[in-house]
């Protein structure tokens, strides 16, 4: 049996004697949420004891524990932070786990082509590495049913898009859980999925930003650096290159001449130094990495603080030996590394009086894969199509259809530019005029013809409007 000192003992003893009625808690924290509660500060204080002061903490976790339990996260997220969307979806809390990432999809509604669904991340490992600025970035997507379209007596999948808007609603520190709205959108010739079906391959955790940022590296009393031959098929890109490269035969030799400033070994300053009397610096990288370092953009940095930018950078890719790759007779397979050399012409007399900063990003994720399904009732009803010829600005209204979450249009346009996203959109109900905002969607160029939407801020009764307002001209609902 473990020993217990005196304090651990009358912990373990008053623990001991603690009951939770779940059932009987449930309505009390269902009540108790919604009341707010006022705290003084007494001019004086008792000590409480280590033993006391425990047990009320162990308390007060089993009572969030069984609100929790009681509540569920639907029930949670309404009373907690009120979404704007709340009243009109439907409680799903179906989840699904990878790399000790668990996605859930608390509740969502689904309109056609337009969805709002209420979503949590949480880092169940115990590491804590969500943060607010936990993200999916390219790595979500939504399952869509593309039409096809028949030309000559064959069948065709029209191309399709989507897009979201993304809000974090809340972060629950504690239990490392990260709260979104997404409102997401797809083409109209490429309705969601039923069942709603939403993934991701790539969740980011944390992004640190860096700019100009000082590099701990002196510049005095640099000379002519090593130097490696190239011919133009070594250039793989760079910024501002020159038009004439036949004078360019021969670049800083890869190294590792000292660390950044960020720590990660991702990248590193390669090589520095004079060459054809102006000052090269290259850094290396890891190439095709989905996280880690950013590109740097490199600076000089004067005395009383003013920024040089470089003339131009150049960048080079390279095997796992650091050996440079002639494009035109290696593959992109072999690249392990990318060099990025910047240039600078200043008085390399003075180097002494500049500082070297770069900016950039570092960006922490997970790759796995996560998939959500869930099917959801069917709210046709709820949504108004019509179709309509109205002429805007050179802009023809077409095709409309009205969600409680907004707008989207169909329609063509005259002239070289669709300006129709610019336009301003209103609906009019019978309580008022609403405004729309937004305007994303797809252009089809050859076409001329554009799928756009707007959204609503919150949840919109189709039963009321009378008409859609397009930079003023009325356009009745029929």
């Amino acid at each position: 049996m473990s020993t217990f000192d005196r304090d651990e003992q009358n912990i373990h003893e008053a623990l001991s004697q603690i009951t939770v009625d779940a059932a009987g808690l449930a309505g009390q924290v269902k009540s108790r949420l919604n009341k707010k509660t006022s705290y003084s500060t007494p001019r004086w204080q008792s000590r409480w004891s280590l033993a006391a002061a425990m047990i009320i903490t162990m308390s007060a976790l089993l009572v969030i524990t069984a609100a929790a339990a009681t509540l569920g996260s639907f029930d949670w997220l309404i009373k907690k932070v009120n979404p704007s969307f709340g009243e009109i979806v439907e409680l799903v809390e179906v989840y699904c786990e990878d790399q000790e990432i668990r996605m859930e999809v608390i509740g969502a509604q689904k309109y056609d082509n337009m969805a709002i669904v209420y979503l949590s991340l949480q880092d169940i490992s115990g590491q804590k590495r969500l943060t607010k600025q936990t993200d999916f970035r390219d790595g979500f997507s939504v399952k869509m049913n593309p039409r096809t379209q028949k030309t000559d007596g064959q069948s065709t999948v029209e191309a399709s898009s989507f897009g979201w808007g993304q809000k974090l609603l809340y972060f629950d520190e504690v239990t490392n859980t990260v709260y979104y709205e997404f409102n997401i959108t797809t083409d109209s010739n490429s309705p969601l999925s039923d069942p709603l079906e939403l993934s991701s391959f790539l969740i980011y955790f944390d992004e640190r930003k860096y700019e100009y940022e000082p590099v701990s590296l002196s510049l005095s009393n640099l000379g002519e650096a090593e130097t490696t031959p190239i011919q133009r098929e070594y250039i793989f890109g760079g910024t501002n290159v020159p038009d004439d490269l036949s004078e360019l035969t021969a670049i800083l030799t890869p190294g590792h001449y000292a660390p950044m400033p960020h720590g990660e070994d991702d990248q590193w300053i390669s090589n520095i130094g004079i060459l054809d009397g102006k000052l090269h610096v290259q850094i290396g990288n890891a190439f095709n990495k989905e996280f880690g370092s950013s590109d740097a953009s490199l600076f000089l940095m004067t005395l009383d603080g003013k920024l040089i930018e470089c003339d131009y950078k150049l960048d080079f890719l390279s095997d796992e030996d650091h050996h440079l790759l002639n494009l035109e007779e290696n593959s992109y397979d072999d690249a392990v590394y990318k060099y990025s050399e910047a240039v600078f012409t200043v008085n390399t007399e003075e180097l002494g009086d500049y500082t070297l900063c770069f900016t950039g990003l570092v960006h922490s994720g997970v790759e796995g894969h996560w998939k959500v399904t869930t099917n959801l009732s069917d709210t046709s009803q709820q949504m108004r199509i019509w179709t309509t010829d109205i002429s805007v600005e050179g802009h023809l209204f077409e095709h409309l259809t009205l969600s409680p979450l907004g707008l989207q249009v169909i329609g063509t346009y005259e002239g070289e530019e669709c300006m129709a996203s610019e336009m301003s959109l209103a609906v009019e109900t019978v309580d008022g005029i609403i405004s729309l905002g937004g305007g994303g969607g797809s252009y089809n160029s050859q076409k001329q013809s554009f799928n756009l939407h707007w959204n609503t801020e919150t949840p919109l009764d189709v039963a009321t409007v009378t008409a859609v307002i397009i930079n003023g001209t009325r356009i009745p609902v029929e």
